[in-house]
């Protein structure tokens, strides 16, 4: 595809990827902090709403007198909490591929600016801890080139960590219960708006290219 300065373009993607893990990474926090005292007062199809139609903007819960401080997240403070952030932005890197299916015309990402693109966005943090992400780039990339769906974007892999490493959230409380059974609904939803958005922004480099404003 071109862009009026590919570099820039491919450094915006990333950013935006990021942006949408730092996203999910804070949505959750914020659905957890649903269980204080907040819990019988904050509508969940509202809180919904506002995540879905600001992605990749993370703050806009707070609207709802909603927090993620050390009292209402004290089970996500810690070391192996904080490494759900770089596997949240992995989870989006490695369906990288999914934009050779966005076109502008003819025109599309050529597979050296998906993998650009893709370490790119491993440059700026995203990491696999311990594998926890089964999803790879290359199988990504094999199954938009033969046409196939992608397997759902799901919360098995974040529920399969918590269990494993975080056992302040694994423990039978109606806050960790309300959590593990909510990412299931918010991670589906949340992919659907995150590569919308994100192949809005990859038209908006592209439209910028000198080859599309000679045409016009």
């Amino acid at each position: 595809m071109n862009f009026i300065n590919e570099n820039a373009a491919l450094n915006g993607l990333a950013d935006y990827i990021i942006k949408s893990g730092v996203c999910l990474y804070n949505s959750v926090k914020y659905i957890y902090s649903l269980a204080e005292n907040e819990f019988y007062s904050v509508n969940i199809k509202d809180a919904l709403k506002i995540i879905l139609n600001n992605v990749p903007e993370t703050d806009g819960l707070r609207a709802l007198g909603l927090r993620i401080d050390d009292y209402t997240c004290r089970e996500m403070q810690g070391e192996e909490y904080n490494r759900v952030l770089p596997l949240m932005v992995f989870s989006l890197a490695v369906r990288i591929p999914v934009l050779k299916n966005v076109k502008n015309g003819e025109d599309t990402m050529t597979d050296d600016q998906l993998y650009r693109l893709y370490t790119a966005v491993l440059d700026k943090g995203a990491e696999n801890y311990r594998d926890i992400i089964t999803e790879t780039f290359l199988e990504t990339k094999y199954l938009v080139r033969k046409g196939k769906k992608l397997p759902p974007f799901t919360a098995d892999w974040y529920k399969s960590y918590i269990y494993s490493s975080v056992p302040a959230l694994s423990e039978i409380t109606n806050k960790n219960m309300f959590l593990l059974g909510f990412v299931d609904v918010l991670f589906a939803m949340f992919y659907s708006c995150a590569e919308d958005g994100l192949a809005r922004k990859l038209l908006e480099y592209a439209d910028e290219a000198p080859e599309r404003e000679n045409d016009e």
